[in-house]
């Protein structure tokens, strides 16, 4: 079969860079894989090692897929869609520009060790409603101005996704447009107005932003 990338989104099933089927195992090793805009995609085992695929369009871990992150990195511009195993291990899972995307979905729970979003021309990171997305040592989520924002959404308007960073976990937040996100189980997320991070809190979310008034109360209860 000839596949074409181009403009069109591959799905699971076609235009597979790498495919795992079920029962068998891949192992990265030290390697730097460029799939160039082709899926990552795994019914068995997949493990990263200490190497980097890049140029990945999507990830889809299957219902009987194994991803093993070790120390590795994935540089993806599409979806990760998990419906089986992801052990992240000390792995970095970096969603960026690129492959014709402007949006992209993750799907399933999550426990990311080192993750980021980031844009320059205001890209979309969708989120399952009701899934949550746990960051046990840092999460970046950067736009790069107030023009070219990094959108956060729920897959359902109104209905909302959840964040979790560690305690022990480090932020870099800045220049994001959030919107249906609960962030009550972990850290609060941009301990600031959202003008000072060139933000936009655009409704029904927790646990992000600490907001003016909030400031000034806990500062003038302090030094009482």
């Amino acid at each position: 079969m000839v596949c074409f990338a181009l403009a069109l989104r591959c799905l699971p099933g076609y235009c597979a860079g790498i495919s795992v089927g079920a029962g068998a195992s891949f192992d990265v090793g030290n390697a730097v894989i460029d799939v160039n805009c082709l899926n990552v995609e795994t019914a068995g085992q997949f493990v990263l090692g200490a190497g980097s695929v890049i140029g990945v369009n999507l990830v889809s871990i299957e219902s009987t897929g194994e991803l093993n992150g070790a120390t590795g990195s994935l540089r993806i511009s599409g979806d990760w869609w998990n419906a089986g195993v992801f052990n992240a291990a000390q792995s970095s899972i970096n969603v960026q520009d690129g492959c014709g995307v402007s949006e992209s979905l993750l799907l399933g729970d999550n426990d990311f060790f080192d993750f980021s979003a980031s844009t320059a021309n205001g890209k979309t990171l969708s989120i399952e409603a009701g899934s949550v997305q746990t960051f046990a040592s840092n999460l970046s989520l950067q736009g790069v101005d107030p023009d070219q924002r990094l959108k956060i959404r729920s897959s359902v308007n109104g209905q909302s996704a959840y964040f979790e960073l560690s305690a022990q976990g480090e932020q870099q937040i800045y220049a994001v447009d959030v919107k249906d996100n609960d962030a009550s189980g972990g850290q609060l997320l941009v301990p600031g107005t959202p003008a000072e991070y060139a933000s936009v809190d655009a409704g029904n979310n927790t646990n992000w932003f600490s907001q003016l008034i909030d400031i000034i109360f806990r500062d003038g209860f302090e030094t009482d």
